[in-house]
């Protein structure tokens, strides 16, 4: 009986858990587009907007206030929130020096990712800015930065708290399906199976520049491989 009783436990709280995090935009929300901009010679900059809308426990604090010190916290802060980014390009100097109608453009698309992880950052309603860099001149060789011009291919983005994530509109954008939920999803497979092979070549812009960081927010110390 006892043990029935945990697992009933348990599956009640799953569904908590997937009920808090499951209505689009009701915590976490996408400000605008990502955008992938060359900030200097050597640096392509991505940027994600994101506004931290609530927090996920506000209406239970409203009920009832918490009796132990685990239960305690400030809810004008969220904590062990992750933002993750996968950016698609295409290798489009490959593309032009073999010329071959057989192969595919998704067999020239590149995939990169990294994640930024906040020790805790300020729910203000304000609109964050999450920045990543990528080398200019590696852009330039594979020939997608071009006269200034960055031609990006797609982009996907997932914010979680603690391992879970928030859902959010308008997280993944590729190409022109933009509005075919089931195309995004397997570029989100892509994004996600591919990126590790270019694992540290888009990196947290605040690792190499300290401009970044943001005074609301607490970055977690990471280790990037060259930095």
């Amino acid at each position: 009986m006892k043990l029935l009783m945990l697992k009933l436990t348990f599956l009640l709280s799953l569904t908590f858990v997937c009920k808090v995090y499951s209505a689009e935009d009701e915590f976490v929300r996408l400000a605008d587009k990502v955008t992938v901009t060359k900030a200097t010679d050597n640096w392509l900059k991505a940027s994600v907007p994101f506004v931290l809308v609530k927090h996920p426990k506000l209406e239970s604090f409203q009920r009832r206030r918490p009796s132990t010190i685990e239960e305690a916290l400030n809810i004008e802060y969220l904590d062990n929130v992750k933002v993750k980014l996968y950016l698609c390009f295409s290798n489009e100097y490959k593309k032009k020096l073999i010329k071959n109608s057989k192969l595919l453009d998704a067999q020239f698309y590149q995939y990169y990712s990294a994640e930024i992880e906040y020790l805790t950052i300020k729910v203000d309603r304000s609109t964050k800015m999450a920045n990543f860099l990528l080398p200019a001149p590696l852009a330039e060789r594979d020939g997608f930065l071009k006269g200034g011009y960055v031609k990006l291919i797609g982009y996907a983005v997932e914010i979680s708290q603690n391992g879970v994530p928030f859902e959010m509109k308008n997280s993944i954008s590729f190409d022109k399906y933009d509005r075919k939920d089931d195309i995004l999803r397997k570029f989100k497979e892509q994004a996600a199976t591919n990126a590790d092979k270019n694992k540290g070549i888009l990196v947290p812009a605040h690792v190499v520049d300290s401009g970044y960081l943001d005074p609301l927010s607490v970055f977690k110390r990471q280790s990037v491989p060259g930095y």
